[in-house]
């Protein structure tokens, strides 16, 4: 099993080295100067990984302005009512499966195979499901508009194709950062949940894309319902023998009965946005490019002080108030970000826009990533009273969802 006195003992070894420059079993730098923030150590492993987030995240912000002309787009307007679901996928399972094994390793990880099997499989059952869901909502959207049966297919069936591709790529990559992470005496805290952000948006926007068109393009109208449905129905025939396998895996069985809520709330508010982001690609295409920027970022800087608060909170029982200093870091990192970022964004694609709307940017991403790091210190509180519910499942996707809806 986990030796959890081993893992809880090493973890306050490398809070105490952290903050007072011990020499310990983790990789240690000295303070900056009396006025710190946060260590040294944590800062050059938090830098790197949020900036590589907050490319990716221009990345899908640069793929959606492209793709959003595309015929499938135009014609089958519901996948805008899928983007952000799915792009949710990162907050709702990556960035989650992140968090779970970064407290998981810090306990101590006797039987790496056997964690890593279980939650990768629970993982492609609630991705399938919450792509399932955002299908059928998008769906319900486009029986509204008069969509055709074919077009219908075709929107469910690349919503379960990308949901499955996404979680198997991004899954298998969070199991290896953590497990190199820990190798390296790093804390995978800090590294996951950022490069999860990273590559989530622009690999799943990727996938859904190429799916959409691929399956879009089919000539025959018959065959083309015919292969949607056939996939369609085989994903949904795996659903039941991977959450069997999760709940027969001591790891992932507490996932398997904890999971859900918030996954599916933060799918709900994800699909929401989706409907809100069909109309605005129609009233405002300039601005479409720039709304995956603000919604990521913000999550992406919670979803780091989430996963810290989480893992102090599961090895303690505490919600570390000593992360306040982490938090304003986080938020002084949003300005020098977004405005790299932004900078980025208008030499590659360049958009005439007035000091108006930088002052307006800027001030809601501030609200914003404010009220998200209020947000999770607030649901590592109270976890204790709600069913002692594991702040692992449930803060990030929240968190995330949150973000995507400012």
């Amino acid at each position: 099993g986990i030796n959890a006195e081993y893992g809880k003992q090493w973890y306050q070894r490398r809070v105490r080295a952290s903050t007072s420059g011990e020499k310990g079993n983790v990789v240690v730098c000295s303070s900056w100067n009396k006025w710190q923030i946060i260590s040294l150590s944590d800062a050059l492993q938090i830098i790197p990984p949020f900036f590589l987030a907050g490319f990716g995240t221009l990345g899908a912000g640069l793929l959606l302005d492209e793709v959003q002309h595309w015929k499938v787009f135009t014609t089958i307007t519901e996948l805008f009512v899928l983007v952000p679901a799915l792009l949710g996928l990162k907050g709702n399972l990556a960035m989650t499966l992140a968090s779970r094994l970064s407290t998981e390793a810090h306990r101590g990880i006797s039987s790496p195979s056997t964690v890593v099997a279980g939650y990768l499989a629970l993982d492609q059952a609630q991705a399938l499901i919450v792509g399932i869901m955002a299908s059928f909502i998008a769906v319900l959207t486009g029986l509204a508009n008069g969509t055709n049966l074919s077009n219908i297919l075709v929107l469910t069936a690349t919503g379960v194709i990308t949901a499955s591709l996404v979680s198997i790529v991004l899954g298998g990559l969070m199991c290896v950062i953590v497990l190199v992470s820990s190798h390296y005496k790093f804390n995978p805290d800090n590294i996951a949940t950022p490069i999860a952000a990273s590559l989530g948006d622009s690999i799943t926007l990727a996938i859904l894309s190429l799916t959409s068109h691929t399956l879009f393009v089919i000539p025959d109208k018959d065959a083309q319902i015919t292969l949607c449905s056939t996939i369609i129905v085989i994903f949904l025939a795996i659903i039941i023998p991977l959450l069997l396998f999760s709940w027969r895996n001591q790891y992932a069985r507490p996932a398997v009965l904890q999971g859900w809520g918030p996954i599916l709330l933060a799918m709900l508010i994800s699909s929401g946005v989706g409907v809100i982001m069909s109309k605005v690609s129609e009233k405002f295409p300039t601005i479409i490019a720039f709304l995956p920027i603000i919604n990521g970022i913000g999550g992406n800087l919670a979803a780091i002080q989430a996963s810290r608060l989480s893992t102090h909170f599961n090895l303690t029982g505490e919600t570390d108030f000593g992360e306040l200093k982490t938090s304003l870091f986080l938020l002084l990192l949003m300005y020098p970000g977004h405005a790299v970022f932004l900078g980025v964004k208008q030499l590659v694609d360049p958009k005439r826009l007035g000091a108006a709307f930088y002052i307006a940017f800027f001030t809601t991403a501030t609200a914003q990533v404010t009220i998200l790091l209020g947000m999770a210190y607030l649901l590592i509180m109270v976890s204790p009273h709600i069913r002692n519910l594991d702040p692992d499942l449930y803060s990030i996707p929240l968190l995330t969802a949150m973000g995507r809806f400012s």
